[in-house]
């Protein structure tokens, strides 16, 4: 991720971190020069720096670096992908924020196993138009702090990690003084044109999770019979909705839901016996 750069002063050193440095410092009197103001930022996050910037440094290392997940990257069609791609970053999501773009990228890449892949140096820049206007990144390049982005109904951005397994750390809106505010995540989320509403169920153990969603007129539906060891273990325990378990890997599971708007599939991760929301989907109707 881009903080060391990003907080270095002019003249720290001939390194690489200080020339980036260099190279944003040089860019900021553009904006004055221009007159294009400089949207307000914030971030509440700890783990997530945010501030106004106008121009990005070339990626370090090899094009090999964000090779080996090839899978997580798309190929640039946006003016604001192409900003970025053209400074040799893998890039990750372009998602429509207000009347912004929010772009993930990343300098590098592990791939894991069942499809997974480790993100470091990752980042979200804010793009008005191919203007960069703002960015969020890490506190160090070696923290999986940023991965993906999903968009939101009502033109927010959700924000995921780049862990192994990918979870979501906070939401990206524009308030209505126009600050580019990096928060925690949403109690809930609207779906389906507003139809629905899913609450937040990140994190929590399948029993607890299948309670919240009830609360909130996700019913669950029965699944088929399977002779699948751990499905049929959670059935045994009144979690009637587990459709389908995988015996290798990260051992995910999935839960079918029905509720006012459409269908929710709940994904779990990991082998304990009642093991922890890390997704969901949901089909409208």
């Amino acid at each position: 991720m881009l903080s060391r750069p990003f907080l270095k002063t002019i003249g720290a050193s001939a390194t690489r971190h200080a020339a980036l440095a260099l190279g944003l410092a040089l860019c900021l009197p553009a904006m004055a020069q221009t007159g294009a103001p400089a949207p307000r930022v914030q971030s509440d996050l700890k783990d997530i720096r945010m501030r106004a910037i106008t121009s990005l440094p070339k990626a370090g290392g090899s094009a090999d670096d964000r090779n080996s997940c090839s899978w997580r990257v798309i190929q640039p069609k946006s003016a604001a992908t192409k900003v970025v791609a053209a400074q040799g970053w893998a890039v990750m999501a372009d998602v429509p924020l207000g009347s912004y773009r929010a772009v993930s990228f990343a300098g590098q890449m592990e791939a894991g196993t069942s499809g997974t892949c480790t993100i470091t140096q990752g980042n979200v820049a804010v793009f008005d138009g191919d203007r960069l206007v703002a960015l969020a990144y890490g506190k160090s390049p070696e923290d999986p702090a940023i991965g993906n982005l999903t968009a939101l109904e009502g033109g927010s951005v959700r924000v995921w990690d780049g862990d192994l397994v990918g979870s979501p750390v906070g939401d990206l809106r524009v308030e209505a003084d126009g600050t580019l505010h990096l928060g925690k995540l949403a109690d809930e989320e609207s779906v389906c044109k507003g139809r629905a509403k899913v609450p937040n169920v990140y994190g929590m153990p399948i029993d607890k999770a299948r309670k919240v969603l009830a609360a909130n007129g996700w019913n669950p539906v029965r699944g088929g019979a399977s002779s699948e060891s751990r499905q049929a273990g959670l059935v045994k325990r009144g979690i009637a909705e587990a459709e389908s378990c995988a015996g290798t890997g990260l051992a995910y599971c999935d839960f079918g839901y029905s509720g006012p708007a459409g269908r929710l599939t709940v994904t779990t991760v990991g082998e304990k016996d009642l093991p922890n929301v890390s997704d969901y989907e949901v089909k409208c109707r």
